[in-house]
């Protein structure tokens, strides 16, 4: 008893205390939850507006623009935190925002000259001409990580909580009106996505980031450049495909749903499912991640051996919160869907039941991952990565097999992701008890 008064009283004052690390878990949290609050406002909405289809075809929209924007910088902004001096921190930003945009320029001008024989190749026709949007919607994607790297750099998540909650009421709010008035088609949802990234990248430069324009126009070099570039070299060579497996084998569903015989309404069904599913993992993604990532480089620099304590503090606090909200889940998942989003979208809540197993396990490591990039194990991280896509390939080939039904693939798929994030979760505890031997030593 006295020991949860004592960590009750530490957590209070350190809540007061300007810049710590629960006070900016806070402000990021506060604004997470917010934007879940806004969505969960919404969805009953927006699930009556557009269709299990309309939501199918955004899901391939979706494959595409996310494993693109993610990983257009090479992964150079995961490295915003790490550099020690104002100059190496400015060279990381314009190497990011130049990679970007000249991938987006390779990508558009590829699908310009070649765009209906890449349909034709991944038998994907309709998509239509939604891909010539793939390019700059990925690249607002890019500025939209890169803006929100930036801002956890100089820590201003207050700011960053203002903005971003006022970008996804208006955003949500552009999606209904849309729908209502112009078109209940997956149009209205891919163009919410293009604004919500355009607003919110804008927004942070022009109001949360205080120095943006004498960063943006500091003059370099292509030797500074080239410098920078090979100092920080693990993360193309690894952050970089480790994201791009991470987030393609995440959506692979989506893309591989309607060759293995099932249609655009699976996938609709499996994109609304993930949706919700994906809300406490953003939530977790930038009020904890994005802090940790921040407070562990620090401490990692300045006070090792706080490292281990901070770390295994923090796992706790996963564990029963993801316990939680997975219990929830698995007990309420589809007369959830089906009484807040309507009857058609009962079978997205059977299938959120089974995904929520694996997405237990992902919420306990999601946070901790930016270990592998503090301790620069990024190469260790990425060999994860590759393990996790081949494994969420060959469950979905099995599915394709044996599976009768949508859910059942999607019960193959939730266990083969557990038992990778599993083993996930067990490596990590033993890398920090590691780290501590080696620092004891």
């Amino acid at each position: 008893m006295k020991n949860w008064k004592k960590e009750w009283l530490e957590i209070r004052r350190a809540l007061r205390l300007e810049g710590s690390f629960v006070q900016n878990s806070a402000w990021m949290f506060t604004s997470s939850g917010l934007s879940i609050l806004i969505q969960f406002l919404f969805f009953p909405i927006l699930s009556r507006i557009y269709s299990p289809e309309a939501y199918g075809l955004f899901g391939v929209f979706n494959f595409y623009t996310i494993t693109l924007g993610n990983a257009m910088t090479f992964g150079y902004n995961q490295a915003f935190v790490l550099p020690d001096s104002r100059r190496e921190f400015t060279l990381l930003l314009h190497l990011s925002f130049r990679i970007s945009a000249a991938i987006a320029l390779l990508v558009a001008l590829t699908v310009a000259i070649a765009g209906h024989s890449i349909l034709d190749f991944v038998d994907q026709d309709n998509l239509g001409w939604w891909i010539h949007l793939i390019a700059p919607v990925s690249l607002l994607m890019a500025w939209d990580r890169i803006a929100s790297d930036w801002a956890i750099r100089n820590r201003e998540f207050k700011r960053q909580t203002a903005v971003s909650t006022s970008v996804t009421l208006l955003s949500k709010a552009f999606n209904v009106g849309y729908g209502l008035m112009v078109s209940a088609s997956a149009a209205g949802l891919i163009w919410t996505t293009a604004l919500q990234h355009a607003l919110r990248a804008w927004s942070y430069l022009q109001w949360v980031i205080a120095d943006t324009r004498d960063r943006l126009r500091e003059k370099v070099s292509w030797r500074e450049l080239r410098r920078v570039a090979k100092k920080y070299k693990e993360f193309p060579l690894f952050i970089y495909w480790g994201n791009v497996l991470n987030i393609f084998s995440g959506a692979l569903p989506a893309a591989l749903l309607p060759l293995l015989g099932f249609g655009l309404e699976s996938v609709g069904f499996f994109s609304y499912s993930v949706i919700i599913l994906d809300l406490p993992m953003r939530m977790l993604g930038s009020g904890i991640a994005s802090v940790f990532q921040q407070k562990s480089a620090e401490l990692h620099r300045e006070r090792p051996d706080e490292l281990r304590r901070h770390t295994l503090r923090l796992f706790r606090g996963l564990v029963l919160g993801s316990l939680m909200f997975a219990l929830f889940m698995w007990f309420t998942g589809e007369h959830l869907y089906a009484f807040c989003f309507g009857e058609v979208w009962r079978e997205a809540g059977v299938a959120a039941e089974w995904l929520v197993i694996a997405y237990f396990f992902r919420m306990i490591t999601s946070p901790l991952t930016v270990l592998y990039t503090t301790l620069r194990k990024e190469k260790e991280f990425f060999l994860f990565q590759v393990l996790l896509t081949a494994v969420r390939a060959a469950s979905l080939l099995i599915g394709a097999l044996y599976a009768d039904s949508f859910i059942e693939m999607m019960i193959i798929f939730s266990v083969a992701n557990a038992a990778a994030y599993a083993w996930l979760t067990i490596r990590m505890l033993g890398m920090i008890n590691q780290y501590r031997s080696l620092k004891s030593a």
